[in-house]
């Protein structure tokens, strides 16, 4: 994986990330598919939407200011293909999971125990780690604007 790749593939998975869960934590919630009140939907949507908002503004922020002529962009990534790619899936994952089990729990015929509030856990949780993963790849894969301005002076 080239680091234009992988800034790519960063960018796309956020994008399409974003607005799945955003749509998914709107239009489903106090369904069958998602048995959230309005009160917990909502306390989730203001937990996850924004941070992934966020950070889908800072790649797209490095993503604009990216030069696609630089020869740094055909150059390896710095950083494993799985680094890249695990920890979203994960996180999405274990969203689904939440989901999953939270509208199995609302089912009379099942012993499950999971709660709106182990919803929003796994939600807080997989911020967490879409948080701490994206920080460590930002500052790898994109370029820094003094860096990117020093590169130009040297050619």
């Amino acid at each position: 994986m080239t680091i234009k790749d992988a800034r790519k593939w960063i960018a796309i998975y956020f994008l399409l990330t974003t607005a799945a869960t955003g749509a998914f934590l709107l239009l489903f919630s106090g369904s069958i598919i998602l048995p959230l009140g309005s009160e917990d939907a909502s306390a989730s949507f203001q937990i996850l939407v924004p941070v992934l908002v966020g950070q889908v503004t800072v790649i797209f922020q490095w993503l604009a200011l990216a030069n696609e002529a630089a020869p740094e962009n055909n150059l390896p990534s710095p950083v494993a293909s799985w680094a890249i790619k695990l920890p979203p899936i994960l996180a999405f994952a274990i969203i689904l999971t939440a989901a999953f089990t939270l509208a199995l729990a609302n089912r009379a015929d099942v012993n499950l125990s999971t709660s709106p509030g182990t919803f929003k856990n796994a939600l807080t949780f997989s911020v967490t780690l879409l948080n701490a993963s994206t920080i460590f790849l930002v500052a790898r894969l994109f370029p820094h604007k003094d860096s990117q301005s020093s590169n130009i002076d040297r050619q």
